[in-house]
């Protein structure tokens, strides 16, 4: 995979447990429920990107910035998991 697609689709994974963990059924606070759409924001970005790669920058090459929010999102999503248990 390359990695453009490994660094957006980590962000994508991100933004999606960030807007799954903070929009529960009912938010019942403001932190929460804007936690939920700055989540949703995210997603919503790193889909364009994903979809039209020709109209947004991303790195050519792995380095540092890929290798980081790559492992950074697969330890979000541990995390995420372990709360959830």
């Amino acid at each position: 995979m390359s990695p453009y697609r490994s660094f957006w689709i980590a962000i994508l994974a991100y933004g999606a447990l960030s807007a799954a963990a903070f929009l529960h059924p009912a938010p019942t606070d403001l932190p929460a429920a804007g936690g939920g759409v700055a989540g949703l924001l995210v997603v919503a970005s790193a889909g364009y990107a994903l979809l039209r790669p020709d109209r947004v920058g991303g790195p050519d090459e792995w380095n540092l910035a890929v290798v980081a929010a790559v492992g950074g999102a697969a330890l979000y999503a541990g995390i995420t998991l372990l709360g959830a248990v």
